[in-house]
This record gives structure tokens, sequence and C-alpha cells, in this order.
């Protein structure tokens, strides 16, 4: 009698829990849905996992956070028969990314006692990269402490994890140190700004046009088209479409300078295409954001960004251009001696310390986003140097056009993902930017050091033309001179003979002329040559 009112005492404390779980999941349900936030699904059957909390957001990179796990058992039917005061109650958990979190285990054993007094068991979860997560939880029920699950129960799926960066102070440092150089290198490039060929590029835009359509027509469309072949995740393929869609930036001239590219066709492409994507890139997103993002998601086009943009490009040249106004030996020698060696410290300094920056999602970057970012860069390049080739632009316009429609403005991508998708999402939608940059930039180094070899041996190939052709002019010169007769009977010396001429007297100690550019070299000594006069040995 007494094992029949306590069986009855735990089945009602049961079933109160079991209403408590419904109630305060139609209550989750009810604010997610408010909110347009995930829950976890709970499946349907007996057996229900509560946990607390509900859900797992914005957990700090390296620091451990507990989930607190009860397992109940709320059927209307008593336990199965294979079910005895002995069993286990294994639940295991699953997670579908292995890089963004670590758990302290993997399975978590409850006992019937634990089930019908509905005792916690905790599992702890640490951020390794931001990122987001779902866990899965299966339930294993094993008879009599036995090794073979009696029955495999899903219980909760979908459970969310968010991870965020620990800290965004590198990030800040990154970039005002970038902008502060960026800003140092465009005065340099307005001091070599020449007007007149902008003005001429404006009047004659046919270099602008040709990038324009690179620009705006094939890289959003190609982007679009790579995005959706190539990457399963549609907010990764909405990064790589919004890369795709951006206007060119600052680094695309600083390019073309030490690629012998045209620097002011260059900056005045950039120019048109930062307020062209005013209209352009807004007209890009409403036609296919659409493919990425759920319906009704708004995207925020950062005009604000842009604009900024647009002045940290004008702004500095305006400065380099008074220098070169009112101070032409200073703009001369900033842009003989300072520009190049500063654009290529520039480059690297920044690649370097964005590598470092960014060093801790690469383990993010799988192959197809690698390939997805090198294959709109290759395209990129080909397409703006080809349809710039087919308009007859020259060798220089084809470089600027070339590296004008492959690179964008990565700063307008990033401001544009953080304002319109919550972190992390932002964070990991700009993956597949991150990638085509990093391929842009290698592809580009790599060209920069094939060009620079090109330069040295072509370099070397002239001094040792011109030291051969001055060691044969020499020999001629020496031979001439062993068959000349010095005289012109007024200074008195003779030879063999014969008044023999001697080097007027204002070449001495100073410069020779050609006929006499031996006598400074005292291993050429002609017999019966003007090398015997004691005032030239002297």
């Amino acid at each position: 009698m007494d094992q029949v009112q306590t069986y009855i005492t735990m089945r009602s404390v049961l079933f109160c829990r079991v209403v408590a779980v419904f109630l305060l999941a139609g209550l989750s349900v009810s604010k997610a849905e408010d909110q347009n936030e995930t829950i976890p699904i709970q499946d349907v059957g007996p057996w229900v996992l509560i946990t607390h909390p509900p859900k797992l957001e914005r957990i700090t990179e390296k620091i451990p956070y507990t989930i607190n796990l009860t397992l109940t058992y709320s059927g209307s039917e008593e336990l199965p028969e294979y079910v005895t005061s002995e069993a286990l109650f294994v639940v295991k958990v699953f997670t579908t990314n292995d890089l963004t979190v670590v758990l302290n285990r993997e399975e978590i054993v409850f006992t019937l006692e634990d089930v019908n007094e509905g005792n916690n068991k905790s599992l702890q979860v640490t951020g390794q990269v931001i990122g987001y997560v779902d866990l899965n939880f299966v339930l294993d029920i094993l008879p009599n402490n036995g090794s073979v699950a009696a029955d495999t129960i899903a219980i909760l799926s979908d459970y969310v994890v968010t991870v965020v960066r620990e800290s965004d102070t590198m990030d800040n440092i990154f970039t005002v140190i970038m902008i502060i150089m960026a800003v140092l290198n465009t005065i340099n490039m307005g001091c070599a700004l020449d007007m007149a060929i902008v003005k001429q590029n404006i009047l004659r835009p046919v270099g602008p046009i040709v990038g324009f359509i690179s620009q705006f027509t094939f890289m959003p469309l190609f982007a679009f088209g790579v995005a959706l072949l190539m990457i399963d995740d549609p907010l990764m393929g909405f990064g790589l479409l919004v890369i795709g869609v951006c206007p060119g930036g600052i680094a695309s001239n600083f390019w073309t300078l030490l690629l012998d590219g045209d620097v002011n066709l260059s900056i005045t492409m950039t120019f048109v295409s930062s307020i062209a994507a005013m209209g352009m890139m807004p007209l890009w997103l409403w036609l296919l954001s659409g493919y990425f993002l759920p319906e009704g998601s708004s995207v925020q086009v950062p005009f604000l960004d842009m604009a900024v943009s647009l002045i940290l490009l004008t702004f500095p040249l305006g400065i380099g251009l008074l220098i070169r106004r009112f101070k032409l030996s200073l703009a001369e020698f900033l842009t003989v001696k300072i520009i190049k060696p500063f654009s290529f410290f520039f480059i690297i300094f920044i690649f370097g310390l964005g590598f470092y920056s960014l060093s801790h999602i690469f383990i993010l970057l799988d192959w197809t986003l690698v390939a997805a970012g090198l294959a709109v860069s290759l395209a990129g390049f080909v397409f703006g140097a080809f349809f710039a080739w087919i308009t007859r632009l020259g060798r220089p316009q084809i470089i600027a056009v070339s590296l004008e429609t492959a690179m964008q403005n990565a700063n307008i991508a990033f401001v544009l993902l953080k304002t319109t998708l919550p972190t992390p999402y932002s964070d990991i939608a700009a993956l597949p930017a991150i990638a085509q940059i990093l391929m842009t930039t290698s592809i580009l180094l790599v060209c920069l050091v094939i060009v620079m070899a090109y330069r040295c041996c072509k370099k070397c190939g002239k001094k040792e033309e011109k030291t051969n052709l001055q060691v044969e002019n020499e020999e001629e010169t020496a031979k001439a001179l062993m068959l000349k007769d010095y005289t012109d009977g007024s200074n008195g010396n003779y030879r063999n003979g014969k008044q023999v001429e001697t080097p007027p007297p204002n070449y001495y100690g100073g410069q020779f002329p050609p006929e006499f550019s031996w006598a400074r070299q005292p291993s050429l000594i002609v017999p019966s040559s003007p090398t015997l006069d004691p005032r030239i040995i002297a």
C-alpha cells in the first residue's frame, strides 16, 4: 500500500513538473516569435530535457560557461519494463561545428533517482573562436548498467550557442594605424597627381566608363554566381555578395603605383566609383540579397561610412596638390624618394598586421571559402584587363582598370555586415570577404615580386651593356692616341724629333675631355703618349 501511495505521489510531482515545463516553453515560444529569435526544439516524446539557460548566446571566447540539464519523464504510461532501478540514462551531446566550442564532456549520465527527483547535471561549454553552433542531445537508455542501449531517443535539437570575440582592442588599433598610414600615403600621391591628366580622363571618360561597367556589372553578378554555386551557408554567401558590390578603395591606387599603372586614372576611377556606389550598392543588394537573407530582412547600406571613405580620399589628395603648388621641391622629394618605398611598406605592414589581427578566425576558412575568394579575385583581374584591352587602352591604363575592378573597399563591406547582422553572425558572414582580400593581396604580392625581379635584371643588363660600351670606347680612344702625333708647334716639347701636344692646363686635376679620359686610369699606360708628362702623372 505504501509503495502504491509513493508511486502515485511521484507521478503527481512529475505531472506538475511537465505542466510547468510546457507553460514555460509556451512563454518562451511567444517571446521568441515576438523577437524573431531561435529557440531549442523539444522533440515530441515522453522524455524531456530541460536546459538552463534556454540558449547560450554571446559567450566570450576562452571563458567557460555552464548549462544545467534536467532529465524528466512526462509519459502518461508507466516506464518501460527494461527501465529498472539500475538503469542508466546517458545523454549524448553532438555539435554542428567542432571548431567554435569545446565541451568538457560529451556524455551526461543520469540515474533513475536523478530522473525521479529532478536532479541537475552540468555541461561546461567554452568558446574557442567567434561563430555559432547548434547542440543536439540524444538519450541512450542502458538497462541494468548494460553497455548496449535498449532505446535511443532524440530529446533536444538546435540548442544555440553563439561566441563573440574576447576583445576588439586589436581591431581598433589596426583600424587607426591603417587610416593614419593611408592618409599619409594619399598625401604623397596628391603630390604626384597631374590634374591635367585627370581632367582629360573626365572629358574623355573611356577608362572610368570601362572601370564602372567592370566594377558594378561584372563583379556583383560574378560574386553572386560564385556564392550560389560554391557556398552552402547563406550568411557567408551574403558576405561574398556584399564584397562584390562594394566600390574600389584607396589600396588599388597604391598597388597601381607599385605596378607602374596609371595612377591618375586609378584615382579618378576610385572617386567615380565611390560616388556611384551610393546608388549601385542599394540597387544590387535589393535585387540579390533576398537569395541569402530571410524574407523581410533589411540591409543597412552604410552611406555615412561611404561618405567618410570619399573624404579620406579627396582631403589628403587636396593637401598633396597644395604642396605641389606651393612647395614644388618638397613635392618632388616626396614623389621621387618617398612615395614608392612608403607604399610598399604600407602594404606589407597592413597585410602583416591584418594577418595577425585575424589569425584567430583563420581556422574557420575552409577550402570552399578560399576557392570562392580566389575565383572572384582572378575573375576581377582578368575581366578588367580584357575589357580595358578591347577598348584599346594602353598598358598603364589596363593595369589601373584591372586593379580597380578586382579590389573593393573592404571597410564598407565590414560596416554593412555589422549594421545588418548581429554579432557573431556578421563576423561569420565576413569570412568570404576576408578570404577574397587574402587571395587578392597574395596574387598582387607575387606580381610585385616578379616586377621587382624584372626591374633588377633589366637594370643589371643595362649596367653591364653600358660598362662594355665604355670599355670599347676607351680601347678605341687608346688606340687612336697611340697612333696620333700631338703637335701644334707651340709648347716646345719634343719626342722623336717632333713637337708633342699636351692636354690644356684647365684639365689638370679636373675633368678630362673624352680623348684624355684614360689619363685617370693608372693601369692604362700607353708608350709614347701624354702619360709621360709629369703634370698628368701627378
